[in-house]
């Protein structure tokens, strides 16, 4: 029997799917270069983290290089995490991190953390200064900008890290509400005024 969906819809469910699957890829692929550093990855072991063929790793982003390049970016996570005016920004930080920790179980800084000490690491750490570090401390204004941008990332990061690796107590118990009420103000005094 043929399938009555219109074409357009067929279409926007492959479009969802293959977004959906290279996002997939793409987390698998943090993780594996997180943990075991760039040598000691395939592209086979990540397919099979992910649940896909190695061709399908192939078809989507051509070599492990490109693979690499793509999961040791934090462009589209930076953007996230500053889309916001710089008088709410404290606020914004934190709440759209621990959204990301509830969303993902991950967080892009933690990752930069533990990525940046393994071989090839030093592209992490390279994609994080420029594409995280230095903008935010771009659009902080007077002296000492570079170090509260720093400050800022540091604290985050630790948040990060109490809730997603070693659980404490106290911080994976605290409501989201909470944690963003008790937080962001601090953050958002580095942010504001120099040291």
């Amino acid at each position: 029997m043929p399938s009555t969906a219109p074409a357009t819809a067929v279409g926007e469910d492959q479009r969802r799917d293959a977004c959906a699957t290279r996002e997939a890829i793409l987390k698998m692929a943090r993780r594996r270069f997180s943990s075991c550093g760039y040598a000691d990855v395939t592209l086979r072991d990540i397919a099979a983290d992910a649940e896909v063929s190695a061709a399908l790793v192939v078809k989507y982003f051509g070599s492990k290089e490109n693979l690499f390049a793509e999961a040791s970016g934090f462009e589209q996570d930076a953007e996230r995490l500053l889309d916001c005016e710089l008088p709410r920004l404290g606020e914004h930080l934190v709440r759209t991190l621990l959204d990301y920790h509830d969303r993902t179980q991950g967080d892009p800084l933690v990752r930069a953390v533990f990525t940046s000490s393994r071989p090839a690491g030093a592209q992490f750490r390279a994609n994080f200064e420029h594409q995280l570090v230095t903008r935010l401390a771009e659009r902080l204004t007077g002296p000492g900008a570079r170090l509260r941008a720093e400050l800022v990332c540091s604290h985050l990061m630790g948040l990060g890290a109490s809730r997603l690796v070693l659980r404490t107590k106290a911080i994976s118990a605290e409501p989201k509400e909470n944690l963003v009420a008790i937080t962001a103000p601090l953050i958002q005094r580095w942010l504001d005024a120099p040291l």
